[in-house]
């Protein structure tokens, strides 16, 4: 009814503000790009959008609907369609639920103030900008708009972007027809028999399977109904068991090899003296499932591990590890020149002192140590908390060390369906949504400012991780940190549903409603087939034909016992897990800053020339396949090179135009502040690409 009452006002709005005009005089009529089930809630014309960090403003109208906020300038430019393109969301779109922050600004960025949901609005606003999760910017100003547009856009904003019930998402709004397409090597974890394909790949041995999570009788309600134990642990033990653990998160298997080692996940055991016995008798059934009844390595994530020295470091809680990332954010959104020049003059100090960096250290450190226990068929135990956080980002992060299929593009999207989508991560928590069981959660005292302590980034912070493995090891991954940077921006998409729970468990009952399910992994729902196209590495696998380390090389798992031969030991990627060889994610975070970006720089460059060699390689060998003897005597043997176009340091996200950096350069020279001054060891500028 509301939706309804909101569409009739727009457009008695739109009619009123193209026949009687605003202060500067619309000349047409723009619409937003609408998809099936999405209806504009609110609207304001003659909007000025300021290009951050520049000079350079567009006119247009912007639109607020259920699903997004869009920009429509009046009068498009040739560069509104470079880059990565996206069929739901324009240039200048953003879905509501990727909105970070919203600020009031006074005329210009210097003075202002943040808005939240609950506080109050002021009676007139100037202008706002919007600082979405991904660290990209909107600056729009309301001085030539009609009075009173600004706080109707804020207070529309506030109200969408952050709602308060789950099913206000537009996920459970979206009604174009879905065709499943997924690639059939895709494991969704999310049956029974998914999981025992997942036991039979690994053959690792003493282990079963158990539906005792399943139904009435669930003790692990965060996790998915299909659990793999030891072998030797009987259905009965396991909910005795359980009430000793948070959560009822015993451990369990998650990765195996042929030779007896194992992967499992944990949650910490309750601080009570049985439930210590317990814990004992647990790790005791799981070192007999190994054949050689080795001992265990248990890594505590959260506190030192049993078997490690005592300065071994730890990582953050939840709070800490978002005050990080907030540190970051500041540093990545700079607000204005002024201020982007003297962040820039300290701006490694900086960086140091959110301590991200450190984090990202500390578990690609965490991750390497268990796969070298793994490496040495010792089963490895990971306990962390309620085991559905820090667990995670480890568990996978080893994964991809020592087993190549999760480091194919299929394999990386089944690690996560496996790891954080049917092994429950709060997404919901941690991405700021409301949670499916709001009344449960109301009930247990758990109100917004609460909900809004547990908001964290902890998958960023493993997709950066992986980011630093692809990295250190260019031509052992299929995909590229381009797929990882779109894979950060699609999680805030709120018209898919592969990122809205925090556990399988929350996800069902929506199965049964009018709700159509659109897992993210279908990317052909989003992006065309060029855009696909720099998802996939084009070096990989060349290690398998070019000398490199031997630590280096990524050998495949054989799944089949070899008759009368070894097996080989497991061989896995050793990666370098100090701080000072981990590097900030540039394309990820540093995209939006202009100045940063220019024309012919950066990595990208070796990129797109491997893709046109790789190109050139396949054009001869087809030609080759194909020509006769008789035929290759008559060719002069000559081959066209194609030339690809120059791109921009941070393509295909940033939106590069000469004029744009042009004039960007110019405002910095008449900056107030002395910018060759600035340019000190500490500055970004100096660093190498």
């Amino acid at each position: 009814m509301n939706e309804k009452k909101a569409q009739t006002n727009f457009t008695s709005y739109i009619n009123t503000a193209v026949n009687n005009g605003e202060k500067n005089g619309s000349k047409q009529e723009v619409k937003p790009k609408l998809l099936n089930g999405e209806l504009v809630v609110n609207a304001a014309h003659s909007v000025l959008m300021l290009t951050p960090l520049s000079c350079i403003q567009r006119s247009g109208s912007l639109f607020i609907t259920n699903y997004k906020l869009s920009f429509v300038p009046y009068e498009p430019m040739q560069y509104d369609e470079c880059g990565q393109r996206n069929y739901l969301l324009g240039p200048y779109d953003v879905p509501l639920t990727g909105i970070g922050a919203l600020w009031m600004t006074e005329g210009d960025l210097v003075r202002r103030r943040r808005l939240l949901p609950y506080g109050d609005m002021p009676q007139k606003v100037k202008g706002l900008q919007v600082i979405c999760k991904n660290m990209k910017v909107f600056v729009f100003s309301f001085a030539d708009s009609l009075i009173g547009n600004g706080r109707k856009v804020a207070l529309t904003l506030l109200h969408h972007a952050f709602p308060k019930r789950h099913h206000l998402l537009f996920a459970y709004e979206y009604k174009e027809p879905y065709y499943r397409t997924l690639p059939t090597d895709l494991n969704m974890f999310d049956r029974t028999i998914d999981w025992k394909k997942e036991l039979e790949r690994s053959e690792c041995p003493h282990w079963r399977i158990t539906l005792i999570n399943d139904g009435h009788d669930a003790f692990m309600l965060s996790g998915p109904p299909t659990l793999i134990i030891p072998m030797s642990l009987l259905d009965c033990k396991v909910l005795e068991y359980a009430r000793h653990y948070r959560n009822g998160r015993i451990p369990i298997w998650v990765w195996g090899r042929p030779e007896g080692a194992a992967l499992l996940r944990s949650g910490e055991p309750l601080q009570t003296e049985q439930a210590s016995k317990i814990e004992g008798v647990v790790l005791e059934l799981v070192r007999k499932s190994h054949p050689y009844l080795t001992s265990l390595k248990i890594i505590d994530l959260c506190r030192n591990s049993i078997s490690n020295s005592p300065g071994t470091n730890i990582l953050p809680s939840i709070s800490t590890l978002q005050s990080s990332f907030k540190k970051l954010t500041d540093l990545c959104t700079p607000t204005t020149i002024r201020n982007f020049w003297e962040q820039d003059s300290k701006y490694y100090l900086i960086l140091d002192s959110s301590r991200w960096l450190r984090y990202v250290a500390y578990c690609l450190a965490f991750a390497d140590d268990a796969a070298k226990n793994l490496a040495n068929n010792v089963t490895v135990v990971l306990i962390e908390g309620e085991g559905v956080d820090y667990c995670a980002v480890v568990s996978s992060l080893t994964q991809l060390l020592v087993d190549p299929h999760y480091r194919t593009i299929s394999g990386f999207q089944s690690l996560i369906q496996k790891e954080w989508i049917a092994l429950g991560h709060p997404f919901c928590d941690r991405f700021g949504l409301p949670p499916p069981v709001s009344n449960e959660l109301l009930e247990s005292g758990m109100g917004p400012g609460k909900a809004e302590a547990q908001t964290a980034p902890v998958f960023l912070l493993f997709l950066d991780c992986v980011w630093q493995l692809v990295q250190q090891f260019p031509s052992s991954f299929e995909f590229t940190e381009t797929y990882l940077t779109t894979l950060w921006d699609c999680a805030h998409n709120h018209a898919f549903d592969t990122f809205l729970y925090n556990c399988p468990r929350d996800r069902a009952p929506n199965i049964f409603k009018n709700y159509i399910q659109r897992p993210l992994w279908d990317w052909s729902e989003q992006f065309s087939d060029q855009d696909k196209s720099l998802f996939y590495n084009p070096l990989y696998g060349l290690c398998n034909y070019m000398p490199v380390p031997k630590q280096r090389i990524s050998m495949s798992s054989i799944s089949a016992k070899q008759s009368g031969k070894e097996r080989p030991p497991l061989q896995r990627l050793h990666p370098a897990v100090s701080v000072g060889r981990v590097e900030l994610w540039a394309q990820c975070y540093e995209r939006w800053l202009q100045p940063l970006d220019s024309m012919n720089t950066g990595p990208v460059q070796h990129h797109m020339m491997h893709y046109g060699l790789r190109d050139q390689i396949k054009r001869l060998s087809d030609r080759l396949s194909s020509l006769s003897i008789l035929s290759n005597r008559q060719s002069n043997g000559t081959e066209v090179e194609q030339t690809r176009p120059p791109v921009s340091r941070f393509f295909p996200f940033s939106q590069f135009q000469n004029e744009a950096v042009t004039g960007t350069l110019d405002a910095m020279q008449v900056s107030l502040i002395d910018a060759s001054q600035l340019l000190d060891s500490q500055s970004l500028l100096n660093a190498p690409d």
